[in-house]
């Protein structure tokens, strides 16, 4: 199972990396902003539970992934690498990580019967 979990957040990533490269025409002003946020939430949630990555890993890959595509996207006739973009991508990976932090930090406290 833990193979296919791992599997399944690679086959994410790459889609979201194809579909950031493909041609795209919002129709509501800033919407690709909701997008990549969005998007790289549920990348944070997925890297933490697929491989059990470190919350400071997550971070500094979800800096290397959004720039990047924002770079190849600058250079992309049809799409603008935006900083925008590159902040929203770094806003949801870090609420994903919050996210999951306190979900993972509520069970470990009902697991144990603590109360706050």
């Amino acid at each position: 199972m833990e193979k296919v979990v791992k599997l399944l957040f690679i086959i994410y990533t790459l889609t979201m990396v194809i579909f950031s490269f493909l041609p795209s025409n919002p129709t509501v002003a800033n919407s690709d902003k909701l997008t990549h946020y969005f998007a790289f939430l549920v990348w944070a949630v997925f890297y933490r539970y697929s491989f059990k990555a470190g919350y400071w890993n997550i971070f500094f890959s979800s800096i290397l992934l959004g720039a990047f595509i924002e770079i190849v996207q600058y250079f992309l006739p049809y799409r603008s690498g935006e900083y925008g973009d590159f902040v929203a991508d770094l806003f949801g990976a870090l609420c994903g990580m919050f996210l999951y932090f306190f979900t993972e930090y509520g069970i470990k406290i009902k697991k144990s019967g603590s109360k706050i």
